[in-house]
């Protein structure tokens, strides 16, 4: 890097430090979002911290949807390094620092790929503050989701990395590029080096680096990835409707915000659209400068690697809108996949790739009324992000919720909080187990389940709305609390258990074994075991890395009600007996190893590099 790169940098690093205004590091403040992460990040990655603290590893939450997977959740960032700002720092204030610290990333990022490749400073710097201040990254603060904008972060890395072929740093950015907590980004963009690889005249080279550096960032990523994997074939995206698989489908209308960012993001202010649906549809506005030099370059070379990235993303990003996503969403693993719009990521992605392409080829006499123009382009975006960079106080969303924590919590019984009155994650910070919740995606079991309970359709493809508290599905997940309106609770006497035994016909015998939660991965179970019974129902969701240990020998488990457990007792298995429920993922210890054998190999490889 020169000096005049090291004068941008300084430039670039101040105004993101102050892009927020100034009151943004103060107490109880955090960057303004419209909910996401006070009702799903913050209470996640507390729960998260909590487990840890305890000692314990993250396996699994009891604490939603009657329980659900924890560590296999790619967006709680278990290993992403930036996660440990949150054990330095105040929560709250531990996401404004990561959030701007993407902001910043990104942007020093797309800089050096611009260096990389021959662009001068000017140049470079254009097209690296452009992206590290576009709606489609500050758009994810606003929209309350850190973990898609750590991953964007990423993306000009992974290209420096593959156009100079070099495969062990790849391999590493994309690991911690997965590792942040949104792979579907990291996917889209290496699908994006894929389609470079194929076009490029080293197409052998290129395809040898992407192939053995994905191969890599599995190995090094496998402690992630296996269970995330396991989790995601487990949930409600193995099996739901496509409906819910095209509701971010962007339409004509959001295209055209794409151009001029009035047309779309205007309504933020009209509130005429949902929030989440504005800034996932509406943000891919680049800035009037980088739309100006793509499409010069496209226009001087129209059947380019650009124009295909750029069709390429308008139409998967259609959804709904283009009769041929549907084929694919039956045909490919699409299906597993929540937000078409997403792929705008490459239509971004490819204004960006033709801008640099522009800029490379641009002469003396145009650098002044380009630099007028990025002028202009550059205010503009920042009166745009004015509504989505700005400071907040965080707390009326995360005020201690007294009922909570003086009645409920750290009790072993269920509640059923109603949705209608507010956020049913936040039970999660004082350790009350809600049979409702919202997660991107959560255990497939549930949806039928819940319309069991309540007769009717009571989840989405993120929430419950389970209203009913005293169904027989409810007394099998344990509830004993319904807390149907603020300041009003209502209690189950006799309370219901979340363990007994059942004879062989399945019937629920009258002996109420004693139950100890020792820790949020670990039910110990306990009691006499007569003749009649000939298994123990457990008020925990049937999930392979659940083990169930009698009186220390392993014992079966099978679906009960299709969604929760039910452990067979051994046979001649009479007595008083003790079971250890325990959740573990499967090969946990070896996937450490591999993982940590990976990183060693990594770090030794890098040091030859350098």
């Amino acid at each position: 890097m020169t000096k005049k790169d090291f004068v941008f940098l300084l430039l670039w690093s101040l105004l993101i430090l102050f892009l927020p205004g100034l009151s943004w590091w103060a107490p109880h403040t955090g960057l303004f979002n419209f909910g996401d992460l006070y009702f799903y990040h913050y209470p996640l990655s507390e729960t998260a911290l909590n487990c840890l603290q305890k000692g314990q590893f993250p396996f699994w939450n009891p604490y939603i949807f009657g329980g659900v997977p924890l560590a296999a959740n790619s967006q709680a960032a278990l290993f992403y390094p930036l996660a440990v700002v949150g054990k330095i720092f105040p929560l709250l204030f531990s996401f404004s620092l990561e959030n701007l610290f993407h902001l910043w990333w990104a942007g020093l990022g797309m800089a050096l790929l611009g260096k990389s490749q021959g662009l001068k400073s000017e140049a470079a710097w254009i097209l690296g503050v452009f992206y590290g201040l576009c709606p489609f990254l500050t758009g994810r603060i606003a929209e309350g989701i850190p973990t898609i904008l750590a991953s964007l972060a990423w993306a000009p890395w992974t290209w420096t990395a593959f156009l100079f072929q070099n495969k062990i740093l790849l391999s590493g950015i994309w690991a911690l590029q997965f590792f942040s907590g949104h792979p579907q980004f990291m996917l889209l963009n290496a699908g994006a080096m894929f389609l470079w690889a194929c076009f490029s005249q080293a197409r052998r080279e290129l395809l040898k680096t992407f192939l053995l550096s994905s191969a890599f960032a599995a190995l090094l990523a496998s402690i992630q990835w296996l269970m995330t994997a396991q989790f995601l074939f487990h949930s409600i995206r193995e099996n739901w409707t496509p409906l819910y698989s095209l509701g971010y489908s962007v339409n004509k209308k959001e295209l055209l915000s794409w151009i001029w960012p009035s047309l779309g993001l205007k309504t933020l202010i009209d509130a005429s659209s949902p929030v989440s649906v504005i800034l996932e549809n509406s943000s891919v506005f680049p800035g009037l400068i980088v739309l100006f030099l793509a499409g010069f370059a496209i226009f001087k070379k129209p059947l380019s690697f650009f124009s295909l990235l750029i069709a390429t993303g308008i139409f998967l990003a259609l959804g709904r809108h283009n009769p041929a996503y549907s084929w694919l969403l039956s045909h490919t693993p699409l299906h597993f996949l929540r937000t078409p719009s997403r792929f705008s990521f490459l239509c971004l992605w490819g204004f960006f790739l033709a801008a640099g392409s522009a800029l490379k080829s641009l002469k003396k006499p145009a650098r002044l009324p380009l630099a007028i123009l990025a002028l202009l382009s550059f205010f503009q975006l920042l009166i745009l992000n004015r509504a989505l960079v700005k400071a907040q106080d965080a707390a009326p969303y995360l005020r201690p919720h007294h009922f909570f924590s003086q009645t409920l919590s750290g009790k072993s019984g269920r509640v059923l909080i109603s949705p209608s009155i507010g956020n049913p994650d936040k039970a999660m910070m004082y350790h009350v187990m809600n049979v409702n919740g919202y997660e991107a995606f959560y255990l497939k079991g549930f949806p039928d389940y819940a319309f069991e309970s309540e007769g009717r359709p009571a989840a989405d493809a993120s929430r419950s709305y389970l209203q009913k508290w005293d169904t027989p599905e409810m007394k099998d997940l344990g509830v004993n609390w319904a807390f149907l309106k603020p300041g009003s609770i209502i209690s189950v006497s006799p309370p219901n258990s979340l363990a007994y035994l059942v004879n062989q016909e399945k019937q629920r015998l009258p002996e109420i074994p004693a139950l100890s939660i020792l820790n949020e991965n670990h039910w110990r179970i306990s009691g006499n075991s007569l003749g009649a019974a000939k298994a123990l129902f457990v008020s925990q969701p049937f999930y392979p890395d659940w083990r169930a240990y009698w009186n220390g020998k392993r014992a079966s488990i099978i679906p009960w009600h299709g969604f929760l457990s039910l452990v067979l007792k051994p046979a001649k298995a009479l007595g008083p007996f003790s079971v250890d429920f325990v959740y573990r993922p499967s090969y946990w210890n070896f996937l450490i190893l591999i993982s940590m054998a990976a990183w060693l190999i990594w770090f030794s490889l890098m040091l030859k590099v350098i």
